[in-house]
């Protein structure tokens, strides 16, 4: 029996923007009772109210990208830490409780990424081609079970207009990535559609 694609692991870190060797991740709040499920790999945006929440696909600004899920209060009352993913609705009312998430910020690093199909581009050099372009990204069915959160590319958005959501940057140069006739194809991109501290959005693209 074929087994069933597993879902996308989402944004990675690649590499910082200046000359330091790596981008600290930053713990952030989540909002009590907030309604959607968060993994490790999704980007999420800044809120004004101090929090952060998952960035819309097509249309949502980017504070950063979720490397680790520290904790949340379950509906046992247990604090559980180091989770595969945040449930959605998760309230608690302690300080010490809060549903908190790591952020790798976008502003000064570059990430990694799947394309979510293989139709879009059929070869190499037409993949080459897109570097400098922009692009939104989309979400697809999570696994729970595993923690991967479905999160891709969206490639067939690619376009020179600025205010997608991010920036193609290159194709992930490492073997088996040389064929970009499969969903799996690897890009490097950059937040183009930042998300400040104020909750006001930034377009850095052009």
């Amino acid at each position: 029996m074929a087994r069933a694609n597993f879902a996308r692991d989402g944004f990675s870190f690649y590499k910082p923007k200046g000359a330091q060797g790596f981008v600290e991740p930053v713990p952030c709040q989540v909002a009590t009772a907030y309604g959607t499920a968060l993994y490790v790999g999704q980007p999420v945006q800044w809120v004004s109210d101090g929090s952060v929440a998952l960035s819309a696909a097509n249309s949502g600004s980017i504070y950063g990208v979720i490397t680790a899920i520290l904790q949340y209060r379950n509906a046992d009352g247990v604090l559980v830490r180091n989770a595969r993913y945040l449930p959605a609705s998760t309230s608690y009312t302690a300080d010490s409780e809060r549903s908190m998430v790591m952020v790798a910020q976008a502003d000064t690093a570059y990430f990694v990424v799947d394309g979510d199909d293989a139709t879009s581009l059929t070869t190499i050099a037409n993949a080459r081609a897109v570097v400098g372009e922009n692009a939104d990204h989309i979400f697809g069915t999570a696994d729970t079970s595993l923690g991967l959160p479905a999160t891709s590319l969206d490639i067939s958005t690619h376009a020179v207009t600025a205010t997608l959501q991010w920036r193609i940057e290159g194709i992930l140069e490492q073997p088996g990535n040389d064929v970009v006739l499969k969903t799996a194809a690897r890009f490097v991109v950059s937040a183009n559609l930042l998300s400040q501290r104020d909750g006001l959005p930034a377009v850095l693209g052009v």
